[in-house]
């Protein structure tokens, strides 16, 4: 049996009604000039999943949910359950098609399938459509899904048949219920070994952390995040926007002050956050923290399940100057990342590898139905995800892609999440929030240009480089 490892157990247990798991990203297609149509893209689409098993996959839950869920085939497989079609409202513009997708990321996968779904949308402005992923996060990480659309999509509108993969790409039969209690049965024997060996090890962490808190006091602050309007409980819908700006302007900001282009692309996030909570009049006195997800995933590695940390990151938003900003930014990042280091060479499991699912499950509900996440004092107000994409033009069934807007988790109190890709010479943001706590994302989205316009200036770099706007025009 392909069993789930802990990280990929743990996005299962932390599912709420209104805490979603999923994740995915909005693709927008030129199809004037090719042979794109619907049929073409499910045929695409199923010679292709030999490259990508696990969406064949299902779950199968032990009963009780005393261990961790295992994977096996869907022996009534159909790709059509999963790729469907929806028409954008007139007329067909970038706020039209975010409104729909927004509303098809508000519903939750269905666990009875393999956890995916994929939308056309139709009736974009100029005869384009967008593609609407959406994936469970148990299922795959950021970079493992920006390798599966690889996998999915070509390098030219009409490219030779692929070889599929010799290796098997089985998940096994689906086993009785006595077998998987057999199973837990035997992984309860060695728990207290493992819950020592976790309890010493989160003990070893700690004393790390704390360490590195004495040392650095600037750490310290990364814990005490202020009060935003977006800091909330999160309930089940959202909503999407997003926005674009020139590669080539963050590796020109990135080379004029040594920095990294995550530090780039968080300054970018920040004056955009700045400029937000400055219009509704409520920026607070101290800086924004965000938790900036890294990969923990070794270089050739292409196995498709989630090998994933994250560190905490000031975005600085207190200060009024955009390059005094970026350079607390690339501090904090780098004291982050040193911390991060220290804390990974005391290697620990995945709570997700020690706890039974139904001990974990319960235990985030009794904290979401209290709302005991939002009144913790150790706050983080956002979270900001850079994923490397493509750096040539990708086709789909043989329409050009102009822009992939990603978009990921929205974690309970914090009703923000901004995740970025690039693609060829842009980059895309997808911001994705929670329409009761930010109701017009719109704001945010629209103030990415701003402040990559601010940020150049006072860095003496000339304008902005114009993008092209998929839904005509340049942003």
């Amino acid at each position: 049996m392909k069993r789930l490892n802990g990280t990929d157990a743990l996005f299962l247990s932390l599912e709420t009604p209104s805490w979603h798991q999923h994740v995915g990203g909005l693709t927008i297609l030129e199809t004037e000039g090719s042979r794109f149509s619907f049929e073409a893209l499910v045929e695409r689409i199923e010679e292709r999943l030999d490259f990508a098993p696990k969406f064949r996959w299902k779950l199968r839950e032990v009963p009780g949910n005393l261990d961790r869920p295992v994977w096996v085939d869907d022996p009534n497989f159909d790709v059509r359950q999963h790729v469907r079609r929806v028409a954008v409202p007139s007329p067909g513009g970038a706020k039209e098609t975010a409104e729909l997708a927004g509303t098809l990321l508000g519903i939750q996968l269905d666990r009875r399938r393999p956890l995916w779904e994929l939308w056309l949308l139709e009736g974009l402005a100029g005869g384009r459509v967008a593609l609407l992923m959406k994936y469970h996060h148990c299922l795959l990480d950021g970079i493992a899904g920006a390798s599966l659309a690889t996998a999915l999509l070509d390098l030219e509108p009409d490219p030779p048949p692929r070889t599929p993969p010799e290796a098997d790409t089985s998940a096994g039969p689906d086993p009785s219920d006595l077998e998987l209690l057999a199973g837990a049965a035997r992984r309860m024997v060695g728990s207290p070994r493992r819950n020592l060996r976790f309890a010493m090890s989160l003990a070893r962490r700690g004393v790390t952390i704390v360490d590195r808190m004495v040392r650095q006091p600037a750490n310290r602050q990364l814990l005490q995040a202020p009060v935003t309007p977006f800091n909330g409980t999160v309930g089940p819908r959202r909503s999407l926007a997003f926005s674009s700006v020139a590669l080539a302007d963050v590796h020109a900001l990135k080379q004029c002050h040594q920095v990294k282009v995550n530090d780039v692309i968080l300054a970018l996030v920040a004056g955009a956050l700045r400029s937000y909570l400055l219009g509704l009049g409520q920026l607070p006195d101290a800086p924004l923290v965000s938790a900036v997800p890294v990969s923990t995933r070794a270089e050739g590695n292409t196995a498709q399940d989630n090998q994933v940390s994250s560190m905490l990151v000031s975005l600085a938003t207190h200060l009024d100057d955009p390059v005094a900003r970026l350079r607390e930014i690339y501090d904090s990042s780098q004291s982050s990342k040193e911390m991060l280091q220290a804390v990974r060479a005391r290697q620990i499991q995945s709570i997700g590898e020690v706890a039974a699912p139904v001990l974990i499950s319960s235990v985030i509900r009794a904290a979401y139905s209290t709302n005991l996440m939002t009144r913790m004092p150790l706050r983080v107000n956002t979270l900001v995800s850079n994923v490397p994409g493509p750096p040539v033009p990708i086709y789909a069934s043989g329409a050009r892609v102009l822009g992939i807007y990603p978009c990921s988790i929205i974690l309970e109190g914090m009703g923000v999440n901004t995740t970025v890709l690039s693609y060829c010479d842009r980059v895309d943001f997808g911001v994705h929030v929670d329409p009761d706590l930010v109701p017009d994302p719109w704001a945010i989205a629209d103030a990415v240009p701003d402040a990559l316009r601010e940020l150049m200036k006072e860095s003496n770099l000339g304008d902005p480089t114009p993008v092209e706007d998929p839904f005509g025009g340049t942003r």
